[in-house]
């Protein structure tokens, strides 16, 4: 479709996505690996403090809504820089469960730490009520184009 025949609103919207996506401050490495590493690091993280033991990759994979192929590939590269470590289930052997070395868990909380910087400095900026409206308008937005790629 060329550009002149789209409505100045989906124009507007479709080039505000864009700039999300270029955008470079979730692009920024940290300590020499990816933006999606952290991510990882963080979610390992979470749920091993949730749970109180290792996590395993499926439950890397539904939390950050991600394929398990590429949460395995993510990891082996976390355990090779020496961020993640893998130990067997004590309940179970043939489960592996990954938690975070002390390298692993000071990247965690050092990214913990700059997203909290960030979103607390948005909401600064917005206000709470307006902050409040964007939290729902973006959950809108996931679900809108999640159910899209399910179709």
């Amino acid at each position: 479709m060329e550009q002149e025949h789209l409505s100045p609103l989906v124009k507007e919207m479709r080039e505000t996505f864009e700039r999300f996506a270029r955008a470079e401050w979730r692009k920024q490495t940290s300590f020499g690996i990816k933006s999606s590493e952290i991510r990882v690091l963080l979610c390992i993280k979470v749920l091993a403090a949730e749970n109180g033991h290792g996590v395993n990759i499926s439950d890397i994979s539904r939390k950050l809504d991600v394929t398990s192929p590429t949460v395995t590939q993510m990891v082996k590269h976390l355990i090779h820089e020496g961020y993640v470590e893998r130990a067997a289930d004590p309940r179970d052997k043939r489960i592996s469960l990954l938690g975070l070395t002390d390298k692993g868990d000071a990247a965690a909380q050092k990214a913990y730490e700059r997203f909290t910087t960030i979103f607390s400095g948005l909401i600064e900026t917005l206000g709470e009520e307006q902050s409040k409206t964007l939290v729902s308008l973006l959950n809108q937005v996931y679900q809108y184009l999640h159910h899209l790629d399910i179709d």
